[in-house]
C-alpha cells in the first residue's frame, strides 16, 4: 500500500471545504492510502469529512478520481475499530453518480436505510429506520418525483399512513410542512426556519401538482422549490465532497461557518440561472455586445439574493435588466454561523462575446 500525503494549512483547507475557521492556521496531514491503481483507503470522521487517520472512525475503500474529485465503481465504508462492521456499501458510475442498490448503516452497524439509486437520484422503494431499529419513513422515487408512503415519529406514532397525513421534510436550517394526499403534497405548504419557526415560503398544490408559490418579496409559478426528501439525508453523502474536517485530531471544534447553498444542488441552481438568462437574451438584441458585467449583492438571512448592483458603469441598461431577471431565482439555504442564518456576499460575472455568453458566480467569505 502506497500513501499520498496531503500537507497544508487549515486556512487553505477551510477555503477548499467552503467553510471557514477562526483559529490560527495549524499544519494538517491527510493521507490517501493507495492500494492499487486508483483503489484507495480514505479516513473519515463521524460526519464523513476527511481527517487524520489517528482519530478517524470510518475507512472508505473506493476508486477515486482525484483530479475529477469523484468516486467510481463499487465502494465500502467500514468501522475503523472493526473492519467487519459495514457502514455503507454501493456503487458509483464512471461519472461519479450513485447507481444501483445501496446499504446504509449507522456507525454502530444498525441498518439506517436500503434502496436503489439511478443516475445519482433515489430510485424505486426506499425504507429508512431510526437508530433503534424502528421504521422512520418509506418512500418511492422515480427520478426527482418522490412519493411518501409511510412515516413514523421518534415515539413510534404513525404520522403518514399509506400516503395520507401531515408530513415534515427537514432540510437543515429550514423545513417544509403540509398535508399529503396519496403520497403527494396537497393544499398549502410552508417552509419555515428550524430555529424559530418563522415563515419563509408558501407553495400551493392541487392533486399533487404545483400551482404556485410566494415569498415575502415575490411570487413564482415556474417550478416548485420544495424537496420532500433531502439528497443529503444520509451522512455518507458528505464523503462525496472530499471535504476536510476543520477540526484536527484532539482539536476543539471552532464556530461552525457554512456557506449559502441551493437545496437542489449546484447543477440545479446553475440551470435556474441559465434559464433566466437565456429567456432574457432570446428577447434582446445582444449579438453586437462584447464585454463583462459584474453584479454584486448578498444572500440575506432568508436565502434570497438581494441588493444586486452593477459594479461598473458600462452597459447599465443591460445590467439592470439582468438584475430584474435574477430576482426570480429560487431562495437558497443561507450561510450560517453556529447554525444561525447570516448574510453573505454574492457576485456574478457575465462575459459577452459576439452572440455568446458565459457566467460565473461565487459566495464571498462569511464574517463570523
Amino acid at each position: 500500500m502506497r500513501s499520498f500525503l496531503i500537507t497544508f494549512f487549515t486556512a487553505f483547507c477551510a477555503c477548499a471545504a467552503l467553510a471557514q475557521q477562526v483559529t490560527p492556521p495549524v499544519q494538517r496531514s491527510i493521507r490517501f492510502d493507495f492500494i492499487s491503481g486508483d483503489s484507495t483507503r480514505l479516513s473519515f470522521n463521524e460526519d464523513f469529512n476527511l481527517i487524520e487517520d489517528s482519530c478517524s472512525q470510518v475507512y472508505r475503500y473506493a476508486h477515486v478520481n482525484i483530479q475529477g474529485r469523484k468516486y467510481t465503481g463499487p465502494f465500502r465504508d467500514v468501522s475503523k475499530a472493526d473492519a467487519n462492521l459495514l457502514i455503507t456499501q454501493g456503487t458509483y458510475t464512471s461519472e461519479g453518480l450513485k447507481e444501483g442498490p445501496f446499504t446504509i448503516n449507522y456507525l454502530n452497524g444498525r441498518l439506517q436505510a436500503k434502496g436503489n439509486f439511478k443516475n445519482g437520484l433515489f430510485d424505486g422503494r426506499w425504507e429508512v429506520f431510526y437508530d433503534n431499529g424502528k421504521p422512520k419513513i418509506t418512500f418511492e422515487a422515480d427520478g426527482k418525483d418522490i412519493k411518501i408512503i409511510d412515516e413514523w415519529d421518534a415515539k413510534g406514532n404513525r404520522t403518514v399512513n399509506n400516503g395520507n397525513g401531515t408530513y415534515r421534510a427537514d432540510m437543515g436550517f429550514i423545513y417544509w410542512k403540509g398535508k399529503l394526499l396519496n403520497g403527494k403534497p396537497e393544499g398549502k405548504w410552508k417552509s419555515k426556519k428550524t430555529s424559530d419557526d418563522s415563515d419563509l415560503t408558501t407553495e400551493v398544490y392541487k392533486n399533487g401538482v404545483f400551482q404556485g408559490g410566494s415569498t415575502s418579496v415575490s411570487e413564482y409559478h415556474d417550478v416548485s422549490r420544495m424537496v420532500l426528501i433531502s439528497p443529503d439525508i444520509f451522512p455518507f453523502t458528505n464523503a462525496e465532497k472530499l471535504q476536510i474536517s476543520l477540526t484536527p485530531c484532539n482539536g476543539v471544534k471552532p464556530g461552525s461557518v457554512v456557506n449559502a447553498s441551493y437545496i437542489g444542488g449546484t447543477s440545479s441552481f446553475n440551470d435556474h440561472i441559465a434559464e433566466l438568462t437565456n429567456a432574457f437574451i432570446k428577447n434582446g438584441n445582444l449579438w453586437s455586445i462584447s464585454g463583462q458585467i459584474t453584479l454584486d449583492g448578498e444572500v440575506n438571512e432568508r436565502g434570497a439574493i438581494v441588493k444586486l448592483k452593477n459594479r461598473d458603469p458600462g452597459y447599465s441598461d443591460l445590467a439592470q435588466a439582468l438584475i430584474s431577471k435574477l430576482r426570480s431565482l429560487p431562495n437558497l439555504q443561507p450561510a450560517t454561523v453556529n447554525g444561525k442564518p447570516v448574510k453573505q456576499g454574492f457576485t456574478i460575472t457575465y462575459t459577452f462575446q459576439t452572440g455568446s455568453y458565459r457566467y460565473k458566480y461565487s459566495f464571498l467569505p462569511v464574517r463570523p
